[in-house]
């Protein structure tokens, strides 16, 4: 009876493991799919006067990097293409990070889905640890917040508006 009782014993077990590695991979394959970008930041403390300085801080950001540079380097068919995107300030409020991009007159944002994906959307997949995009245009005096985020967010509080002063 002892053998018999060992054998279904590690029947069990076995089965119990494989239920067990079984339900890891099924939550690992629809964990939702995050980039990690190894491109850190170097911030530049040194913040020059901007009107999109003034209304930052009248929004109550806290200003903590002026405009930045970030390298980029493509590998297409074994030739190295270079690139950069510019990142106007970093900012916090209430222990969140923003990148901030500044309205020009050159480069406007149509203010669409594609339009807002082809402008912003490499920030957004570079940074993930950041909360969001915020578009600052002085001249309308408004703060657009831009975050990415699921359909099923949609009615959440993730679209945060505009900023007015």
């Amino acid at each position: 009876m002892g053998n018999y009782t060992d054998g279904l014993l590690m029947v069990l077990i076995t089965g119990i493991a494989i239920y067990l590695i079984y339900r890891g991979m099924q939550s690992w394959v629809r964990k939702p799919f995050s980039l990690r970008s190894g491109i850190g930041f170097q911030f530049n403390e040194e913040i020059m006067e901007h009107p999109a300085v003034d209304l930052l801080e009248q929004a109550g950001f806290e200003i903590i990097s002026d405009k930045l540079k970030v390298p980029l380097a493509f590998k297409v068919n074994g030739n190295v293409l270079h690139s950069r995107l510019f990142i106007d300030y970093i900012v916090t409020k209430d222990r969140e990070m923003y990148l901030v991009k500044t309205a020009r007159e050159r480069l406007t944002v149509e203010w669409t889905g594609s339009g807002v994906r082809k402008e912003l959307l490499p920030f957004l997949l570079l940074y993930p640890e950041c909360t969001g995009v915020l578009y600052v245009d002085t001249d309308l005096g408004d703060i657009r917040t831009i975050a990415l985020i699921n359909d099923e967010d949609e009615d959440e509080s993730a679209h945060k508006g505009t900023w007015r002063t």
